[in-house]
């Protein structure tokens, strides 16, 4: 999400052993699973009781749960009692429900009787970040019966039974171990950053469900504190609302041999952060760090080997807009003419995105097509986006002369990223009124 930052920490202090068992078919060693990779984060097809849906594979929490499905009348969920959950953020606890005895299946391999916990606020719906449909999250409940092989250069994962899964000798690796706290669920890994001529060792949660790269934790006693090149922001959004703080650039950060320059680092207001052991962890390992590797997590092994790939050496970019863009809906418009000239706004309706999310475009006749509409969620103050008078809420029509809806939602805040001094031609719809706008691209550190 934000690059924009998904980041969900669970506090569950219990699950009974027999539950939430993933199992191979009779004969089977391995299973393939094709991902999507989008802001930095691993989203999976699993089905729930023969309903297909999408989730984020993330390390950072400790038990599945389901916070947005479309049509919830389609998913049966089993023995089902109402309770509160508690995360990161400083609203009230959200409401929901858990739900045993359910079947959930990944590829071939099957859990035929697991703990799910739905989440009852609708607003808590991370897809309008992702461009499609995503629906939940699993994390221990996979990752605890078997190595994963996880390429993010191929989007693919292997997943392997653990007792037949041979380590293959590979100089250019880096095996860490990995230390579990919260019941054996949530994976830590030792690692070291450079501040100054200081070099600090840090103890992160491994986190693939964060999109950002690093997240650090003021810690006086332990030196950890944030330089002072660095600037105000939303960080992202947890269960119990949005996180704020302030982002930099560290350095170095040290991983085994493994070094990275220059990387981005998040230090989360301390309100955000009550009842997290600063002795027990100094921040988080997100995804735009782990996809700058090939991945082998071992928990029943309690280990996790790093490989670089080709993404290692890419520069860490903080957006140079100040724009967040999300999907929040669509567009029902009269097809575009022959000459491709301009749809005028009185043939344009608006459509939000219940029950539809799952398509880029739907043919409604022979007249009219519906097309993805993206709007700006966030605008940071100060930015070259913002100077040049963009309002959250505007709905992007056009970008640097293409129409916004032939973008993919990755694609469009790529854009932001890469080419500082790039200019950025803009039209959009306020309130029915359509504006232009130019602005260039600007380093923010």
């Amino acid at each position: 999400m934000k690059s924009k930052i998904i980041l969900v920490f669970l506090l569950f202090s219990f699950v009974l052993a027999a539950q939430n068992s993933f199992v191979f078919p009779t004969g089977k060693k391995y299973e393939k699973i094709k991902f999507e990779l989008a802001n930095n984060l691993i989203v999976i097809p699993v089905m729930v009781n023969g309903v297909e849906l999408s989730f984020i594979l993330d390390t950072g929490v400790g038990s599945t749960i389901i916070f947005s499905v479309d049509n919830k009348s389609s998913l049966e969920l089993k023995n089902a009692s109402k309770i509160h959950l508690r995360g990161l953020g400083d609203n009230e606890p959200v409401e929901a429900m858990k739900s045993t005895n359910n079947e959930l299946k990944i590829g071939e391999v099957v859990s035929s009787d697991h703990k799910i916990y739905l989440v009852l606020d609708e607003t808590i719906n991370f897809s309008p970040r992702m461009g499609f449909p995503v629906h939940g999250i699993i994390g221990y409940d996979f990752f605890k019966d078997f190595v994963l092989d996880i390429n993010y250069m191929k989007k693919t994962i292997r997943v392997y039974n653990p007792e037949s899964y041979i380590y293959k000798k590979c100089k250019k690796c880096y095996q860490a171990k990995l230390n579990f706290v919260n019941q054996k669920k949530r994976p830590f890994l030792a690692a070291k950053y450079k501040s100054g001529e200081d070099l600090i060792d840090v103890n992160l949660l491994i986190d693939s469900g964060s999109g950002s790269s690093l997240w650090l934790f003021e810690n006086k006693e332990k030196g950890i504190s944030i330089r002072n090149n660095s600037f105000r922001d939303f960080l992202g959004k947890g269960f119990n609302g949005d996180i704020y703080g302030r982002k930099t650039k560290i350095e170095e950060l040290r991983i085994g041999d493994f070094r990275l320059k220059q990387v981005k680092a998040s230090f989360p207001d301390s309100i955000y952060i009550q009842g997290i052991s600063l002795e027990d962890r100094q921040g988080s390992l997100g995804g735009d760090i782990l996809r700058r590797f090939s991945l082998i997590v071992d928990y029943p092994g309690q280990k996790i080997s790093f490989k670089k790939n080709s993404f290692f050496d890419k520069p860490f970019h903080y957006n140079m807009s100040g724009l967040t863009i999300q999907h929040s809906g669509f567009l029902l418009s009269q097809k575009p003419r022959s000459d491709g000239s301009y749809i005028h706004e009185s043939n344009r309706v608006y459509i939000g995105l219940e029950g539809i999310v799952s398509k880029k475009t739907l043919e409604l006749s022979t007249n009219f097509v519906l097309q993805p509409k993206y709007e700006i969620s966030d605008i940071r103050s100060g930015s070259p986006a913002a100077l040049v008078g963009l309002q959250k809420g505007d709905i992007l029509l056009e970008i640097n002369g293409k129409k916004a809806y032939r973008y993919k939602l990755s694609s469009l805040n790529d854009l932001f990223y890469f080419e500082e001094g790039k200019k950025i031609k803009m039209v959009v719809d306020r309130l029915g009124v359509v504006i232009s706008y130019e602005f260039y691209l600007k380093k923010v550190l």
